[in-house]
């Protein structure tokens, strides 16, 4: 049986309802899909030497070499547990040797280079990691120059 006219006219009708539904649906979905979806960028940014470097670090080694008369003339001396320095977002450091404690300045010069007490006594900052440090000094004077590294550990 053939549908009437009117019949014929509320079905297309309802077909272009369910269409323009389905498409104002999609529409809506496809942005909300997009927000979802899409991974942010990290924010975080990596610390910088300063930062790395605050708070306290144990003493470990002192490898020192007094090159001279044409030799290089090497100690190592080992810090007692305990032995510590650290320092502080002021400015400042304390170290603590065998109990007693002093406290001097600091300053960070670039990423890999810190000076200690006096402006003009730099050391290179050879290892800086979450656990461990190693600063580095190097003093020449003529064919001759004193070398010192210090090895801490938090």
């Amino acid at each position: 049986m053939p549908l009437s006219f009117n019949a014929e006219i509320n079905l297309n009708e309802l077909i272009m309802k369910s269409i323009k539904t389905t498409f104002a649906a999609l529409l809506l979905a496809i942005p909300v899909m997009a927000l979802v979806s899409c991974k942010k960028e990290s924010t975080i940014q990596p610390k910088t030497s300063q930062e790395k470097l605050l708070g306290k670090w144990n003493w470990i080694s002192e490898v020192t070499n007094n090159y001279h008369s044409g030799s290089s003339h090497i100690t190592t001396y080992n810090f007692p547990a305990g032995d510590y320095v650290e320092f502080k977002s002021d400015g400042t450091v304390t170290q603590s040797n065998s109990g007693s404690a002093i406290t001097y300045g600091y300053g960070m010069i670039d990423e890999t280079n810190i000076w200690l007490v006096v402006a003009s006594n730099i050391y290179e900052l050879k290892v800086l990691t979450a656990s461990d440090l190693q600063l580095y000094k190097k003093d020449v004077n003529g064919p001759d120059y004193d070398e010192s590294t210090l090895n801490l550990k938090r």
